[in-house]
């Protein structure tokens, strides 16, 4: 599940990450556990990044880390598609049109 390998790593990868949370940073609004229901939407039953089981078990490792569930999966998520740059572009670009 967390292996990433040379291909999700890609700048196309990168992209998706980057014009995916782009949007969902300026669209979504609500906590934490209202942003996890968009994450599913979108990357789960959209875009096909992970299977429902996959998703689950990151939201469930999130839950027992301390702060936001839905950053930690955000982060998750962007590594997941596109390795720590993928990561990083996550969490900046949900995070920031909110601040």
């Amino acid at each position: 599940m967390w292996a990433v390998n040379r291909e999700q790593t890609s700048g196309r990868n990168l992209g998706e990450v980057i014009r995916s949370f782009g949007l969902l940073g300026v669209t979504a609004f609500g906590g934490p556990t209202a942003h996890l229901g968009y994450f599913r939407e979108e990357f789960v039953t959209r875009r096909n990044w992970l299977s429902e089981r996959s998703y689950a078990d990151i939201v469930a490792i999130a839950q027992f880390l301390p702060g936001p569930a839905s950053s930690q999966v955000g982060m998750a998520l962007g590594y997941h598609r596109a390795g720590w740059a993928g990561m990083f572009a996550a969490w900046v670009m949900f995070t920031l049109p909110s601040a």
